[in-house]
């Protein structure tokens, strides 16, 4: 999985500086990032990349939240704040951009507020582990225990039934499938995104980067992906956010939970 992973990201790169090169439009009818993806989702059944359909619409997702030992979480809510921005230009509701975010629980302190924070802006949870770790890596006893460790921790913060899990790094192996399926509560494949992300690495995480990078991307039925849980990143995760949900509504393109993808359209 990790040479599958180093791959897809080199001819994505690859793939979007050469059409920058040969001054090709990004808005062809199947752009070649849309065209990597369906291929990597056949090869991958067990996760999901995008969802097939024709209509203008992408899911949102924000990794690692929230910042650990961050008084009141404010590096995640500068996140909340910049999309409750966005959605200030709309007047119907039903335009306003929702996000699903994938939690770190070991990053949930006692008295954090921030879960309830996110949900009452309309936002989905999803389950990212209890620690920022490669999950692939673990024992499969270990991986079944951590899964069920980090959905007890959410369901103690949140009465919304918890869907999506995503693995660290986004690595996952058959064993790892099968615990999922066992759960009979998640979705029975992992929820990944239509992008490796950039904007953990130097010097890719510069915020206009990224969002160039997250445009390229853009197409019906894919999945967004971008990263929380330092004060550094949300930053910059804002900041890109603000380009890239800007873009989105002068393509006319709605933006909806990880949910509201899969099942509405």
């Amino acid at each position: 999985m990790t040479i599958v992973a180093v791959t897809f990201l080199s001819i994505v790169l690859y793939a979007e500086f050469s059409d920058s090169l040969s001054g090709k439009s990004e808005q062809t009818t199947i752009t070649p990032q849309q065209k990597l993806v369906s291929e990597l989702a056949k090869a991958f059944p067990d996760a999901i990349f995008y969802k097939k359909t024709t209509a203008k619409v992408v899911a949102l997702t924000i990794d690692d939240v929230p910042t650990p030992n961050d008084p009141e979480d404010r590096s995640t809510q500068i996140i909340l704040d910049a999309i409750a921005q966005h959605n200030q230009q709309f007047d119907n509701p039903e335009q306003h951009v929702r996000a699903t975010f994938f939690i770190i629980t070991s990053h949930l302190s006692d008295d954090n507020t921030i879960v309830t924070r996110i949900l009452q802006q309309g936002h989905e949870l999803g389950n990212h582990g209890i620690v920022d770790d490669t999950t692939a890596l673990l024992e499969p006893d270990e991986f079944e225990r951590q899964l069920k460790e980090s959905h007890e921790r959410l369901s103690q913060v949140s009465s919304q039934p918890i869907r999506w899990y995503r693995p660290g790094r986004g690595l996952y192996n058959q064993e790892m499938v099968q615990a999922l399926r066992r759960t009979k509560i998640y979705e029975p494949r992992f929820a990944l995104a239509s992008m490796l992300p950039v904007d953990t690495f130097k010097p890719t995480d510069d915020p206009k980067f990224t969002a160039w990078y997250a445009t390229q991307h853009i197409f019906p039925g894919s999945i967004l992906l971008f990263h929380g849980g330092t004060p550094e990143r949300s930053q910059k995760t804002t900041k890109a956010l603000k380009l890239v949900l800007e873009e989105l509504k002068q393509r006319d393109y709605r933006v909806v939970t990880f949910s509201e993808l899969w099942d509405n359209y």
